[in-house]
């Protein structure tokens, strides 16, 4: 089913809140904050999605944690170590949920005669009812009737030769904390009852693997849906069972990000750890692909559609890593300022900013200024020139100024020097929209830049209104790309500053229809392996 596209993320982002490095108080029975990362489809362009972050308020007494299938062993030893790993920082989440009220449900899967004597065993137990049983399917959701599988686990999944499928496990791994307060069940119509007994209506899963058990347990992502919760998987707190060696043929990490893009898609949303410890999300110490964060809030050229289906190709084709700060799509209106998920600059190695004049909390704003100041590159893309420049000031939402017993300003806060002291440009506005196309050419003697490798030498056309940028602020910067229209002089449409702290790349390109030119394709990967310091 097709949704309004504006409507729906305009009603998730009408209730902001505090930055998203601040941890939550750890206080039983205040709602708890948590931020939905979802894809859904465009009603613009049909076939394609675009991302959101869907802003909620959960109480936590109607909230519960479903931990799948950390065992103590695995017949796949790769398996094994990353759930050791992963099982310290999912019980310091544990901790924080029960303190908030949250319920904790233990789901390690045939392993029920282990637990057989646990009080927590047997609340499960008293709760069964057989009702749900009709309820659970083993097989896909309707929204998943076209949906093409990400990856091929028919080889079971296991990297380590020699390995093959066998009982390994006799209960869920010591690390993981079982509290007095927690339940221990694998059957989804005891977990049902339990649930509905206890007015649960927020889901969590969280565990191993997403792509088998996580997703198609009885108590799983699907079945939760068909129970009607509102169900979220933790993305970074999985794992999948990938082997690099198949279709794809992608490492195991990018195997794990692209299910975890699948399940946003055709299952439920996404959430990070992030939301309740406050810390960075959690990542496997092997994985060693570069981060690549997308920062974006624009309403004029679909960003929140084209960033990520470019940082879908990045993830596939180019092995990167790939996060999403994400606003509203929004030229005005409500909830237009804000970005949320900006954590995720404290792990990137590149940010991408398609960002339109907004402003944002003193906090916020604060994790993309240290971002450049730690001298981490950045590649500007059209609007980014003026970002955030919202041209006066902008009130704080939310119904006038706390008292507070420090000084707090009534404003959000900008960066108006962004474009010409960290991009190095001057932006003053655009032409007019004209029938002909920019002509976008090369600048001589620039052919042989490793950002226009397979870029034509002829250039190309462009359907964008031409940016006036011309002179640029950094005497430093080296232009590649210049646009020209009838009547007018050139202007530079693509160039290099060199500050002396950062890499820095800015292009005025980014219409939608520019991201289907082969050209600007080429030039947009070249600017992240560049910027990357791979490039040469």
């Amino acid at each position: 089913m097709k949704i309004n596209y504006l409507t729906a993320l305009l009603a998730a982002f009408l209730l902001l809140a505090s930055a998203p490095l601040k941890a939550q108080k750890k206080t039983t029975g205040e709602k708890f904050r948590v931020s939905l990362q979802k894809r859904s489809p465009s009603n613009e362009d049909p076939g394609a999605y675009f991302i959101s972050q869907d802003i909620q308020h959960w109480e936590p007494s109607q909230t519960a944690i479903i931990i799948c299938d950390m065992w103590d062993k695995h017949w796949c030893t790769g398996a094994t170590a990353r759930v050791a790993e992963m099982a310290p920082r999912l019980n310091e989440v544990l901790k924080i949920a029960r303190e908030k009220g949250m319920f904790i449900v233990h789901a390690p899967s045939d392993c029920m005669n282990y637990y057989k004597d646990y009080p927590q065993r047997k609340l499960a137990q008293k709760h069964y009812n057989k009702k749900y049983i009709p309820l659970l399917g083993d097989g896909k959701l309707q929204t998943e009737k076209d949906a093409v599988w990400p990856i091929d686990q028919s080889d079971e999944g296991c990297e380590d030769v020699g390995e093959s499928p066998h009982r390994a496990w006799t209960k869920q791994i010591d690390a993981l904390e079982i509290n007095e307060k927690d339940a221990i069940s694998d059957s989804g119509a005891e977990i049902a009852g339990l649930f509905v007994k206890r007015g649960i209506k927020n889901v969590i899963l969280t565990g191993v693997h997403t792509n088998m058990c996580v997703i198609g347990r009885t108590f799983g992502l699907r079945n939760m849906v068909r129970l009607g919760m509102n169900v979220a998987l933790m993305r970074d707190l999985t794992d999948v069972m990938y082997n690099s060696k198949m279709w794809p043929y992608v490492s195991h990490f990018t195997g794990n990000s692209l299910m975890s893009e699948y399940i946003e898609t055709y299952v439920c949303p996404t959430i990070v750890s992030t939301d309740f410890t406050g810390a960075r999300q959690f990542r496997f110490a092997h994985d060693k692909r570069p981060v690549v964060a997308f920062l974006t809030a624009e309403g004029e050229y679909k960003a929140n559609q084209k960033l990520p289906e470019f940082g879908h190709s990045l993830l596939l084709k180019e092995g990167m890593h790939c996060d999403y700060a994400i606003g509203l799509p929004l030229m005005e209106g409500p909830g237009r300022h804000n970005l949320e998920n900006l954590q995720i600059l404290e792990d990137a190695d590149i940010a991408v900013l398609f960002i339109r004049r907004i402003a944002l909390e003193p906090e916020k704003m604060a994790l993309i200024k240290n971002f450049v100041n730690r001298g981490k590159p950045v590649f500007g893309i059209r609007t980014a020139s003026h970002a955030f420049d919202a041209r006066g000031n902008v009130p704080r939402e939310g119904g006038g100024i706390t008292a507070s017993a420090e000084k707090v300003s009534g404003f959000l806060e900008q960066w108006p020097e962004f474009d010409k002291s960290i991009l190095g440009g001057n932006y003053q506005g655009h032409h007019a929209h004209l029938k002909e196309p920019t002509r976008i050419n090369i600048v001589p003697g620039m052919e042989n830049h490793p950002l226009l490798k397979n870029v034509s030498p002829a250039g190309f056309e462009s359907k964008n209104w031409l940016y006036k940028n011309a002179p640029l602020a950094s005497p430093r910067a080296q232009v590649l790309l210049t646009g020209s229209i009838p009547g007018e002089k050139p202007e530079p449409v693509l160039w290099i500053n060199k500050n002396g702290k950062n890499r820095i790349v800015y292009t005025s390109l980014g219409h939608w229809d520019d991201w289907k030119i082969e050209s600007v394709q080429n030039l947009f990967v070249n600017t992240i392996h560049y910027l990357l310091n791979d490039g040469k």
